[in-house]
């Protein structure tokens, strides 16, 4: 009998014991599961959505249109503007002597005297043909009349040929002295350190416009019609202005990068040649890669979270978000399995 009980007490123990244990472990589970959930609710961080950061680069401000004039071979007659001058469309720059032509017009003079002197001579055979015409017997007449006529017809030919020498006299002196003219309105520059004793003209448009380039890596983010803010190095001036232009064909590469001009339209505060930072805002809205989870972002509503299907684009670390949120709007930092639709986001 005391047997019995004492076996009887040992699995009444054992039972017990087991149970205790159940009891404890379900009570720590309970307690590990509440604290994992309340760890992963309390972590849940936002982010402010935000556009992408400015691009920049530097550049240079030059003339919007820029010619080298051509000045003719010569001797330097004289030249009318100075070096930064500001001059208008016609004006003459220089007048050069064309010396090749001076040979031509010395040449052509000798033309002319001769064909004086055939002029002389002709009129000189005629004058003494119609003398003899004049003097002879009315029988011999006859015979004189045809040398009256080809001594007529000498001198008109000797005059015509004295005509053409004189008109082309006077073409080859239009040739003469050429004028170099302004071929619009501008600032010319004279550069007279020439081997040729000529000086070098540029003219360049008072219009004046910024020079920059945009690598092959941001070029699809550069449009024409973009806001641009053109800075001088030392902060002015500045303006903000648009940009024009976009080459396709690209102006250089550095370090195996290609670099693409661009251009845009700035004020006369910048000077010629003149340094500049540049700044091409961006309105792209970017978001870091951990707000999206399985294509999807949560956005913070009214202080909880909601699931949207936002059209995304990964970029680097980052996602464009085209579409879904605005800017400064807040998503979930960091999204999981956890997080429930609705579900409060403690900011």
């Amino acid at each position: 009998m005391k047997r019995r009980t004492k076996v009887t007490l040992i699995v009444t123990s054992s039972v017990v014991a087991v149970a205790l244990l159940a009891v404890t472990g379900v009570t720590m589970y309970q307690k590990t599961t509440h604290k994992s959930e309340a760890t992963v609710k309390a972590g849940y961080q936002t982010y402010t959505v935000t556009t992408s950061p400015d691009l920049s680069m530097t550049g240079k401000v030059i003339a919007s249109k820029t010619q080298t004039l051509n000045i003719p071979t010569g001797k330097l007659q004289q030249i009318n503007v100075n070096n930064g001058q500001t001059v208008k469309s016609g004006d003459i720059l220089l007048t050069v002597t064309n010396t090749d032509m001076q040979e031509a017009i010395d040449n052509q003079n000798d033309m002319i005297s001769k064909s004086n002197r055939a002029v002389n001579s002709a009129a000189s055979a005629l004058k003494s043909a119609q003398q003899s015409y004049n003097q002879a017997e009315p029988e011999s007449k006859a015979a004189l009349k045809d040398g009256v006529a080809q001594a007529q017809q000498a001198v008109t030919d000797a005059n015509a040929d004295a005509q053409d020498a004189q008109n082309k006299l006077v073409d080859l002196q239009t040739k003469l002295n050429v004028n170099v003219t302004a071929p619009f309105d501008g600032i010319v520059s004279v550069d007279n350190n020439t081997k040729d004793g000529l000086p070098a003209l540029t003219m360049n448009t008072t219009e004046k416009m910024l020079q920059a380039t945009i690598s092959e890596y941001d070029y699809n983010k550069v449009h024409s019609g973009d806001k641009v803010t053109v800075t001088g190095i030392d902060g002015t001036p500045n303006q903000t202005t648009t940009i024009d232009k976009i080459d396709q064909i690209p102006a250089e590469q550095s370090k195996g990068t290609t670099y693409y001009p661009f251009s845009a339209h700035v004020n006369d505060n910048f000077l010629y040649g003149q340094s500049v930072k540049v700044k091409v805002p961006q309105n792209d809205l970017k978001v870091p890669s951990t707000a999206v989870y399985k294509g999807s972002l949560y956005k913070v509503i009214d202080g909880k979270a909601s699931r949207i299907n936002a059209d995304v684009t990964k970029t680097g670390t980052s996602y464009i978000v085209k579409s879904g949120v605005a800017k400064n709007e807040k998503v979930v930092l960091n999204p999981d399995s956890h997080l429930k639709n609705g579900e409060k986001i403690n900011d």
